[in-house]
């Protein structure tokens, strides 16, 4: 059967697989490990046997795309055929784009004209980039097999890779590499053909003239082992706010249902506990926004649970369905897994946004973090773009005076208050100059009511997804940053904005009280 040929001109087209039922990677068990297998409807090209091509235009994979979030440390097999027309300038035909703020792809596969062969590029765990050549000279216009394999050893501290080359299909001419890490570095970044990484001008080293067919790659993750990161496999979940009951601590989280590729869809809160911080047991369901009347019932945005005198508040975030502003409000259980059931159905929520008339955003009154003090007073602060506080009466569904300002720095959502060695700290989603996703910020006080001192930033952002969510608790003695990231893939489909899921890292102190830098991991806490 002839195969069509699809011609582009010098225009990047950008296609997207726009539903769930439309991805196109298939999930394969190999052991204990996971792994994916993709072709060109990947790349939105729906017709495997179709020839590519490849004049200054590129396709690539988005955020919809598992393969776009795909393991392949422990082993990796890509083929393809390519047809070089020029031999004037360096070319790549598939490339894995590098992480954000790195100029260095995991890989690059294409033309080198300064030996006129092809050519692959590998990026180890030490950042350094590894080049080797395979094949006789290329001729143009010739077809020509490519096929890289790649695998790593039992503990991923060293791979193999090796190129092979043919034109007849029949005489393969082979290279192969050593390197440091594994096949591959575990990233949410794009793959792409038709050019190299970075792309844009000057040198994108764009394709000319050339072409692609056949393309398919697979390969497989390593095993997963207690305590790293994502901490929980069962759903996606986001938003963490943990709370210390007895020899256990608790998270909830709101639980992410959005498509691949949609927006916020958010129905109800999840409960998880532990004993160790590295064995977890969901518990389901503790509440749904849809247990408030006036709610969006796909609204169960950031919250915390706090206990008071044998009691479980849980502060909650909603979309008030009647004004189209957000609303805090609390709702009241016996314990801490419920069931819980809204504490203020015969009044208004607990905080509107008409509270707070002087912030310069309109939304600013959502996600709330509560601190009981010493001296018994019950704190509320919440906001985005601007942070305010407020007593709470001894009740715990009532505000108590005034709502104050608080005049903290590079604020913009996600609030999370904590006290030590009589220090009060919060812990925030911070809008950094120049910085386009939220990182991680810290300001310190002597009083909770201010002054506040800012801290600086604590982490860089999320290795993917534009938002990243606070919760910073003591446990058996030691402390731990809960935040969450989109960059892992879930049962086989992609992460995402809007497809997150929870983490946690160790949290240290220098001898003055200020919180030192973390760099966000996989491993997590699998060292401690």
């Amino acid at each position: 059967m002839k195969k069509k040929t699809l011609v582009f001109s010098t225009l990047i087209f950008a296609f997207s697989i726009c539903s769930h039922a439309q991805s196109q990677i298939a999930k394969i068990a190999d052991g204990e490990h996971h792994g994916i297998k993709g072709d060109f409807k990947d790349f939105g090209i729906q017709n495997t046997d179709t020839i590519l091509t490849l004049d200054c235009n590129e396709f690539f994979t988005d955020p919809k795309t598992s393969l776009f979030y795909a393991d392949f440390r422990k082993s990796m097999d890509m083929a393809f055929e390519a047809q070089v027309n020029t031999n004037l300038t360096e070319q790549v035909f598939v490339c894995k784009e590098g992480s954000r703020y790195n100029d260095s792809a995991g890989i690059m596969v294409g033309f080198d004209p300064t030996v006129e062969r092809i050519f692959t590029e590998i990026t180890d765990s030490n950042g350094k980039e590894h080049r080797i050549f395979a094949g006789e000279k290329v001729i143009p216009g010739e077809w020509i097999k490519v096929r890289i394999k790649g695998v790593a050893d039992e503990d991923l501290k060293n791979s193999s890779l090796s190129l092979s080359v043919s034109v007849d299909g029949d005489k393969w001419d082979e290279s192969t590499l050593e390197y440091v890490g594994p096949v591959m570095p575990a990233m949410a970044s794009r793959w792409v053909i038709g050019r190299g990484y970075p792309g844009g001008f000057p040198n994108s080293l764009q394709v000319r003239k050339g072409a692609i067919k056949n393309f398919s790659i697979s390969g497989t993750g390593r095993e997963r082992h207690a305590g790293e990161n994502p901490i929980f496999t069962d759903r996606l979940t986001a938003d963490p706010a943990c709370t210390v009951v007895g020899d256990r601590i608790y998270a909830f989280v709101g639980e992410d249902c959005a498509e691949p590729g949609g927006w916020f869809t958010m129905p109800h809160w999840v409960a998880y506990s532990t004993k160790d911080m590295k064995n977890w047991e969901c518990h389901g369901v503790v509440l749904k926004a849809s247990d408030f009347p006036y709610a969006n019932p796909n609204g169960a945005w950031a919250g915390q649970v706090v206990e008071r005198n044998g009691k479980f508040y849980y502060y909650v975030t909603l979309d008030d369905m009647r004004n189209g502003r957000h609303a805090i409000d609390v709702a009241l259980a016996d314990n801490p897994l419920g069931p819980y059931v809204p504490a203020r159905l015969d009044r208004d929520p607990l905080i509107t946004d008409d509270m707070t008339p002087d912030s310069h955003r309109w939304n600013a009154d959502i996600d709330p973090t509560v601190l009981i003090d010493d001296d018994g007073q019950a704190w509320i602060v919440w906001g985005n773009g601007d942070f305010y506080l407020s007593r709470l009466k001894d009740n715990m569904i009532e505000l108590d005076g005034e709502v104050m300002h608080m005049g903290i720095r590079n604020v913009s959502e996600g609030p999370w208050l904590f006290k030590r060695n009589g220090k009060y700290y919060n812990v925030y989603a911070a809008d950094a100059p120049g910085v386009q996703p939220e990182q991680l910020a810290y300001s310190m006080a002597e009083s909770i009511e201010g002054p506040w001192k800012y801290g600086g930033l604590i982490t860089g952002p999320a290795k993917f997804g534009f938002t990243i969510h606070p919760s910073v608790n003591e446990f058996n003695g030691k402390w731990y940053l809960f935040y969450h990231d989109g960059s892992y893939m879930h049962d086989g489909e992609p992460g995402g904005d809007c497809r997150r899921q929870v983490c946690v890292e160790p949290l240290y102190f220098d001898e003055e009280g200020n919180i030192l830098p973390i760099t966000l991991t996989e491993s997590g806490i699998t060292k401690e």
